[in-house]
């Protein structure tokens, strides 16, 4: 039960706009739905959040954390859960060079190689970026709160309460195992809903 420790008593807290009372709720899987699905290329955890969007929300309703893992039996996972016809998956940038499998290929190739709908940007989005995209989400500026989190997700929970800067700087903590799984999210938030859409005067547009 760790999880539902009050994340007020961690000091500079990066995702401060999480609220586990607001945030937290029953989200359902949708067969019909696409399944987005976050991914933290990590052989200790390899870490994805899977969700769905509607009306420009997120609905994370699963997770997968899987230890001493490749990119392999991630997707064996995967699919032994889901369809993967329904899926779209917004992997690290860093997969079109990162090798966690064996055989030369990279995580990327094998993602495409096992029919799956890949989006990964070229490079890396500012990590300042990734996360001001996933608090805008959490919480906008009026008040609108659009990433729910099914109660079964406790990794992601208890990150997102935890996961801080390291002292004196602006860059989260890599050392403390929080980030794996804020990474998975913020991937696919940033990429579906990058920070300029989600400044007041977009959002009527973009939600409308």
């Amino acid at each position: 039960q760790e999880y539902l420790a009050s994340f007020e008593t961690y000091s500079g807290v990066v995702y401060y706009n999480f609220d586990r009372e607001q945030n937290v709720q029953e989200c359902k899987y949708d067969k019909d739905a696409i399944i987005h699905i976050g991914l933290d290329f990590n052989i200790d955890p390899m870490s994805a959040c899977l969700f769905h969007v509607k009306n420009g929300i997120a609905y994370v309703f699963d997770e997968i954390v899987i230890y001493s893992s490749n990119t392999d039996e991630f997707i064996d996972e995967l699919l032994s859960r889901y369809n993967k016809n329904k899926m779209i998956v917004y992997p690290d940038p860093a997969s079109r060079q990162r090798k966690t499998s064996a055989g030369g290929r990279t995580d990327l190739t094998i993602l495409q190689n096992a029919g799956l709908n890949v989006k990964a940007k070229s490079t890396h989005a500012l990590v300042r970026d990734r996360v001001n995209a996933v608090n805008s989400k959490l919480k906008a500026f009026d008040g609108k709160r659009s990433i729910f989190i099914n109660p079964s997700c406790k990794t992601l929970i208890n990150s997102l309460m935890k996961q801080v800067y390291k002292e004196g700087t602006n860059q989260p903590e890599k050392n403390n195992g929080y980030d794996h799984m804020t990474d998975a999210l913020g991937y696919a938030i940033e990429y579906i809903f990058p920070i300029t859409s989600n400044l007041p005067k977009s959002e009527p547009k973009r939600f409308s």
